[in-house]
């Protein structure tokens, strides 16, 4: 497996610590790039050299559309200093407002990104594909709304998708053309909220959501929302069972 990423987040209790000691961690374990966030307890500058020194790079930023409309030029340059050219929306509630809200402010930023070379993409939780939430001006689910009314790229919770009673292999499948990176998560399945376990201690589909991915050369980052013992073991304990 030449690339596999890690969300930051996966360790944040070691972050917090020791953020260039635990970035040093991870790529030791044999990730290749990190994903993070807007941070406001590390500058951008020792987050890039934390990512530098380690050998790594930078994936993709989840940060929230609205930044932009206060602190664009702000964001455009903690983007420029990491090196990083993609631009990923981590969440949003979904009230029939919102369905248009959250389309026109992807219309209007993502032709701009583009222009400062980075590709817009949205991330999913349960919510996007569950049928009992609002459904908007074309009676259909969030995710659907996304992809007939905006262009973005969308970063599949493979997780997320299956604790919504959905199949994450044929979400993939068939939005292969506009998906980069999938978001490898395990836990149990069954309730609404989801409980999180470390990869291949849960009941999702990764080994066929892995093998899928590498077939259609797109880009795993583990996100492990499972911190037992403590954060880096289990990015590493994640890191050995993708790559067995």
């Amino acid at each position: 497996m030449k690339k596999l990423g890690i969300q930051l987040f996966s360790a944040e209790d070691a972050l917090d610590r020791d953020f260039r000691g635990a970035v040093k961690a991870m790529a030791e374990m044999g990730y290749t790039s990190v994903e993070g966030a807007i941070y406001d307890n590390v500058t951008v500058d020792e987050f890039a050299s934390s990512v530098k020194d380690a050998g790594l790079s930078v994936s993709g930023i989840h940060c929230d559309l609205s930044r932009l409309d206060n602190e664009f030029d702000k964001t455009i340059a903690y983007f420029n200093t990491l090196d990083c050219h993609d631009f990923i929306i981590p969440w949003s509630t979904w009230e029939d407002k919102d369905y248009i809200n959250m389309a026109n402010g992807i219309n209007k930023y993502q032709p701009i990104l583009k222009k400062e070379g980075i590709d817009l993409h949205f991330h999913n939780h349960q919510y996007e594909f569950l049928d009992r939430i609002a459904r908007g001006p074309h009676n259909c689910i969030p995710f659907e709304h996304l992809r007939r009314e905006t262009d973005v790229l969308f970063q599949i919770d493979m997780y997320w998708v299956a604790v919504a009673g959905k199949d994450p292999l044929k979400v993939i499948a068939e939005n292969k053309d506009r998906i980069k990176f999938v978001h490898m998560k395990d836990g149990l399945l069954g309730s609404e909220d989801g409980d999180a376990k470390v990869l291949g201690c849960g009941q999702a589909p990764v080994i066929a959501v892995r093998d899928l991915v590498l077939e259609l050369g797109l880009e795993m980052i583990v996100e492990n929302e499972c911190r037992e013992p403590d954060g880096l073991t289990a990015a590493a304990e994640c890191y050995k069972f993708l790559t067995k």
